[in-house]
Order: structure tokens, then C-alpha cells, then sequence
């Protein structure tokens, strides 16, 4: 569970796009069709009836599988999350099902904020890569990001409210 410091305030708290989800989510939907258009042609092959069973066997095997990767695509997707507050970015990523790692970074240690936008479809959905550069020249990166632009100003402006310019 994420604690946040006396005083601490959340500012922004994001997840990667929904393209991301999307594009993993077709792959399986390819997979659940396919079984399904086995199922409607299975009575054309006229298998014996000694095979059916095993063959319905195999079959929910097939359809628990799948589920079963979705369910962990999902999982990766919505427990990966970045969240920007007025003292730090949590950065929380989920790495398969049980293993979660989770860093902070002090906006105070911040030099270097980049964006950037990878493709031609990530210019139209208007997402990207943001890259964190800190004092301690370690660097974190947030990819696939919604709205980034406005995540990038939002650190800038909680950091300005930290360092003003001397």
C-alpha cells in the first residue's frame, strides 16, 4: 500500500494508453475466435465418440489458457501505474503476477524531463515516452503514456512550486 508524506498531495496519478491494452486484447481475441470457429465446424470432421470427450477436454483447456493470458495482460496493464504528486513520482510497476516493484523519485533531484512521441499513431492518439533524468544521473521512463504533453508540465510546474528560479 502507497503512504504519502505528511502534506503530500496527489496531483496526477496515470496509466499507460488504452492502445496498449488494445493491441494486446486483439491478439486474444484472435485466439478465442479461432476456437470458436473450431467449435462451429467441429461436426464436419465426424469424429468418433470415443474422441469428444478428450477433444472438449482439449478444448477448455484452451479457452482456461487464454483467459487465463488475458487476465495477466490485464492485470500488468492496470497495476502499472505512475503517479506525480507535490514532493515525488512514484513510479509502480507490476512485473507478472506477483512481483511488483516500486521507485520514487524526489522532484527536488529532477534536471531533465523528455518527451517523446514514438510513432505516427502515437502522434494522432497523442500519447508517448516520458524520461525523468535525476541529480543522481539515474533516469526512469514512463512509456506509453496518455496526454504526456500535460504530464510533462504538470512535473515542470510542481517543481518550479519546489525550486523557484534563483
Amino acid at each position: 500500500m502507497l503512504k504519502l508524506h505528511e502534506g503530500e498531495k496527489v496531483i496526477v496519478a496515470f496509466h499507460r494508453h488504452w492502445i496498449v491494452i488494445a493491441s494486446k486484447m486483439t491478439m486474444v481475441i484472435l485466439l478465442l475466435s479461432s476456437a470458436l470457429f473450431f467449435l462451429i465446424f467441429l461436426p464436419l470432421f465426424n469424429l468418433p465418440d470415443l474422441l469428444l470427450p478428450l477433444v472438449f477436454y482439449l478444448f477448455t483447456l484452451y479457452l482456461l489458457t487464454v483467459t487465463f493470458i488475458a487476465f495477466v495482460l490485464w492485470f500488468d496493464y492496470y497495476l502499472d501505474i505512475w503517479i506525480v504528486t507535490n514532493e515525488r513520482i512514484i513510479d509502480v510497476e507490476q512485473k507478472g503476477m506477483f512481483k511488483r516493484e516500486a521507485s520514487e523519485f524526489m522532484l527536488s533531484k529532477i534536471q531533465d524531463v523528455t518527451v517523446e512521441i514514438p510513432s505516427f499513431l502515437a502522434t494522432i492518439l497523442r500519447y508517448g515516452n516520458l524520461r525523468v533524468q535525476t541529480a543522481g544521473e539515474q533516469s526512469f521512463v514512463a512509456r506509453d503514456i496518455p496526454d504526456v504533453d500535460r504530464v510533462k508540465n504538470v512535473i515542470l510546474s510542481e517543481i518550479r512550486k519546489i525550486k523557484p528560479k534563483q
